[in-house]
């Protein structure tokens, strides 16, 4: 398979310095795959990553890197490069990564390009046309180089002789085409780790042979079936490698247990297997040594046979003798028990397909022969209920840090009570399906307890206390509200990053009394009052003196509701007393509008605006009355008078002194008057009524004399009876005195009820207040009559 940038940049960063990290977070200018015949012209001046693998290149100019100063990352792989100028890359003085890989060049002695990279860590040469593995001396200036790739046809004892002076990291070697190899070769090169890509060929072994001479690290990869190259290890008396890896090799189970026995015999401390392939599970060795080694591995393994002996081939893994046993990334789907006491400190069964009756013996007993195991991680397989697993884990004795995330735990009561080993001090249940339940099932001794990414909306106030415990891990649930330590007395570091936490109860914190570490970012802050005085508090705790260490503090706590302060961080909310303290906001509503209440009042009976206001709206009802009642011309014929005024004599001097001549002389109108108007020779009665009927309101003059005069009673009677024709608003009181009810006499039971239901106008004494008055007055009797004719007027 041809290797991508990517793969590349991977190779890089795991083989060399961990702050290379920063190197798969560039943004790669892509040119790979693009049918390119040379460097693409116009590169700016910003590029730091370059792909042009997989094209037609066949030459690098000394221009066509000109304008990339920055260039870090170049990746060249899998073109037909023959030549590159000496120059090319005399602009690029930060390159550290320079992949030329299956290409076509000739001579690894004469690279002079070299000369310009004395930066570079990471340099790849494998697949090309070299004939011998001759380096030249420009090699010997590459002082910061890690990891070197190389082939060739022929290997000699003097072709590393330019990087005696060179410590590397990684050195790997293609043997693909590989046909010579001088023994001892690779004896003088210096290098942590040594990669070799065997070729299957007889040159192997004498190629292994000096790789275990020579380095601590080795790696073989695509090894042949029969895995000849370990038998090495029993034929040379000096053996430095104590880390052996073998990936991409398909063996038979035979084969496989023989050659672990053969390594369990050397000096290798480390083992392992990736991407093995297992074929004829017949004819297994147990293990037959007793040397101990640090760990033992195996990553991604698969077996081709359908039917076979599963517990021979559990039984060999688990009896292996190491401090650290793995086996990730396999679909196992059980693991029986040691036969005897086991040595094994770490077991990791990673992503594989366990239940929870891993290492179950029987209905009534469990595995006490890993009294040794200090670590288990069952992260990710198909782990489903707590309670039944701590009782396959409980008689590991020794057992202090257990892995049980990236399943489908849960937790509840029928399941039983949960029995762990008494020295368990830290627990990983992220990733699982638990809710607050989980908290009735948890060792007494735990100090580190990781939940994150449960489903855990509470702490229960029933939990039993745990007194040792120091870390809790709770991000990526459901808590409404913030932990209270009550039933973790001794917690110092609490992280409930991204939950569902609104407004925390300032207390909460005052129950955590040694608590140093607290990161509550990306929860949804309602910044309302119920959150003022805990924003307050924590804000004092981030910027003042030892107190508590917010994560990600301020930046990543922000308010997610009201509207007006979404985005805002909790460090600039702020809302004064007054806004959140009830009697503070109904102290300082009322007093103002109690003042203001007092104040009008007095102001308004100092200048008895009631009574303007009342005037005012009794004019304001004439005026609409008198637009929506206009009556036609027709209707009005017949009424010669605007008004007929009634009054006690006794009241006379008022009427002729200031009703008549304002309303006739200043306004116009046409006021019936009896001293005037009355027709000599009829009857009081006849002209009563006569001048009733030709007028359109009725006035009364309201006072204590008009209800003890007899012709006002029958004026007010026939006007009384009139309106039955003329409409409710054809009478006008106007209240010239005081004039309570209770003096009104019985037989003006008709005023009586007039007054009760009917608005009427009040004179005022004071001289500013008559002119509304007489505005209202107009307003009611205004209205357009009929010029009367002569014979009228007779």
């Amino acid at each position: 398979m041809k290797p991508s940038c990517w793969w590349l940049v991977f190779v890089y960063v795991t083989c060399l310095h961990p702050s290379l990290i920063l190197a798969i977070k560039r943004i790669i200018v892509n040119y790979s795959s693009q049918n390119l015949s040379s460097v693409p012209p116009g590169l700016k001046p910003s590029t730091e990553d370059l792909d042009l693998s997989l094209n037609h290149i066949q030459t690098l100019s000394g221009k066509d890197f000109s304008t990339t100063p920055r260039l870090h990352f170049l990746n060249l792989s899998w073109n037909i490069l023959e030549n590159i100028d000496m120059d090319a890359f005399n602009s690029t003085p930060a390159l550290e990564i320079l992949d030329l890989s299956h290409n076509r060049l000739q001579n690894l002695s004469d690279q002079p390009y070299l000369l310009k990279v004395g930066n570079l860590q990471f340099l790849d040469l494998s697949s090309n046309m070299f004939s011998v593995m001759a380096l030249g001396k420009e090699f010997s200036t590459l002082k910061h180089l890690q990891w070197l790739g190389l082939s060739a046809i022929s290997i000699g004892n003097k072709d590393f002789t330019y990087i005696d002076n060179l410590t590397l990291k990684t050195l790997f070697i293609n043997t693909d085409k590989l046909q010579k190899y001088e023994e001892r070769s690779l004896m003088g090169v210096h290098a942590e780790k040594s990669v070799i890509a065997l070729s299957n060929k007889d040159l192997d072994i004498a190629i292994a042979g000096d790789v275990f001479a020579s380095f601590k690290e080795v790696e073989f990869t695509k090894v042949d079936s029969e895995m000849k190259v370990l038998q090495q290890i029993h034929q040379r008396g000096t053996v430095r490698t104590v880390s052996l890896e073998i990936s991409k090799v398909k063996t038979t189970w035979e084969v496989l247990t023989g050659c672990v026995n053969t390594i369990l015999s050397s000096a290798i401390q480390q083992l392992s297997f990736s991407e093995l392939t297992l074929t004829k599970m017949v004819n297994g060795r147990p293990v037959s040594s007793s040397r101990v080694l640090e760990s033992f591995s195996i990553r991604r393994a698969t077996v081709t046979d359908f039917i076979f002996n599963q517990t021979e081939l559990y039984d060999f893994f688990i009896s292996m003798p190491a401090r650290k046993v793995i086996l990730t990334q396999t679909p196992i789907i059980f693991m029986t028990c040691p036969q005897t006491v086991s040595k094994i400190e770490v077991l990791d069964f990673s992503d594989c397909a366990l239940t929870e009756n891993i290492f179950s013996v029987g209905p009534d007993t469990e595995c006490s022969t890993l009294t040794n195991l200090k670590k288990l991680v069952l992260r990710g397989n198909n782990l489903k209920h707590l309670g039944p697993l701590t009782s396959r884990i409980n008689l590991m004795s020794s057992l202090k840090y257990v892995d049980l995330s990236q399943n489908t735990l849960t937790y509840s009561e029928e399941q039983g009570k949960c029995v762990w080993p008494r020295k368990v001090t830290r627990v990983d249940l992220s990733s699982n399906v638990f809710d607050q339940s989980i908290f009735k099932c948890l060792p007494d001794s735990i100090r580190i307890l990781n939940l994150r990414n449960n489903r855990v909306t509470t702490v229960p106030a029933d939990v039993g206390v745990l007194k040792d415990l120091n870390i809790l891990d709770l991000m990526d649930n459901r808590l409404l509200d913030l932990p209270t330590c009550q039933a973790f007395p001794n917690l110092q570091k609490l992280l409930v990053r991204t939950n569902s936490i609104h407004s925390p109860l300032p207390g909460t914190l005052e129950t955590c009394p040694h608590l140093k570490d607290l990161d509550l970012s990306r929860n949804p802050f309602i910044c309302t009052c119920a959150l003022r005085e805990f924003a307050a508090l924590i804000n004092n705790r981030a910027t003042q003196a030892p107190g508590v260490t917010l994560g990600h503090w301020p930046e990543e706590y922000r308010c997610s509701y009201p509207e007006s302060r979404s985005n805002t961080t909790l460090k600039d909310f702020y809302l004064p007393e007054i806004s959140c303290n009830g009697w503070i906001l109904a102290v300082t509503i009322l007093i103002p509008t109690i003042t203001l209440v007092v104040a009008v009042s007095l102001l308004c009976h100092r200048l008895d605006v009631p009574w303007y206001l009342k005037m005012m709206w009794k004019w304001t009802r004439a005026k609409h009355h008198a637009i929506t009642s206009q009556k036609k011309a027709e209707d009005m014929e017949g009424l010669r008078f605007h008004a007929f005024v009634s009054y006690s004599q006794k009241n006379a001097d008022w009427v002729k002194a200031q009703f008549l001549p304002k309303l006739e002389g200043d306004c116009g109108l046409r006021i019936c008057h009896h001293e005037r108007d009355f027709i000599p020779g009829k009857t009081i009665v006849q002209n009563i009524l006569r001048c009733i009927e030709q007028s359109r309101r009725c006035v009364f003059v309201l006072s204590s004399h008009f209800v003890q005069s007899e012709w006002c009673h029958y004026e007010l009677y026939f006007a009384n009876h009139q309106r039955v024709m003329r409409g409710m608003d054809s009478i006008l009181l106007i209240l010239l005195e005081p004039l309570p009810l209770y003096l009104i006499p019985s037989k003006y039971y008709q005023l009586k009820a007039m007054m009760s239901r009917r608005t009427y106008l009040e004179w005022p004494q004071e001289g500013a207040k008559q002119k509304l008055f007489w505005a209202n007055l107009r307003a009611a009797l205004q209205a357009n009559l009929p010029i009367p004719s002569e014979r009228e007027e007779e």
